[in-house]
């Protein structure tokens, strides 16, 4: 193997990092998500994006992009908040070949009781730990590296706030 086939040692170790991020914080979320709501963090976030969306309510395919699932492990969350009542799936009226997602009054009470102990969750694992300039790079990163794999979910995003 070349030394162009290998990653140098600073991104060998950074690429670790990230990995390691990418899979035990979620981990750790969704430990205290199935423990305080028996929710994993992906229906978590579906649950959010439908609360944070006007009416509560959702085309699927954006719902995919904006809680950052595919299609079709949309699907299958889906049909898990459906059989508990925390959605409601319907065809839009504009346009038959859509489907809409609603959050319901159950999904609502339940993200409202869940959301104060993610938060402070997230918080604790992530934001007390960095400094307000390590946020701004923490931001720029991240957004860098979404843009090109899933624009949509950047686009989807509220705008940034000022520095």
């Amino acid at each position: 193997m070349s030394e162009a086939d290998r990653l140098s040692p600073q991104q060998d170790r950074t690429w670790s990092l990230l990995v390691g991020v990418m899979m035990w914080l979620p981990a750790e979320l969704d430990t205290y998500l199935e423990r305080s709501a028996d929710l994993s963090h992906a229906e978590y976030g579906v649950l959010r994006c439908l609360s944070l969306s006007e009416d509560r309510e959702i085309h699927m395919s954006r719902l995919a992009a904006t809680a950052s699932v595919t299609p079709s492990h949309l699907s299958r969350i889906v049909g898990r908040l459906e059989k508990r009542d925390l959605l409601a799936r319907s065809t839009d009226p504009t346009d038959a070949r859509k489907t809409l997602a609603r959050l319901t009054p159950a999904g609502a009470e339940l993200l409202a009781e869940v959301e104060p102990g993610y938060v402070a969750e997230v918080r604790a694992r992530v934001f007390e730990l960095l400094e307000d300039r390590q946020l701004e790079q923490l931001e720029d990163v991240t957004e860098t590296i979404l843009t090109p794999l899933r624009s949509e979910c950047v686009t989807l995003l509220p705008p940034r706030t000022t520095r």
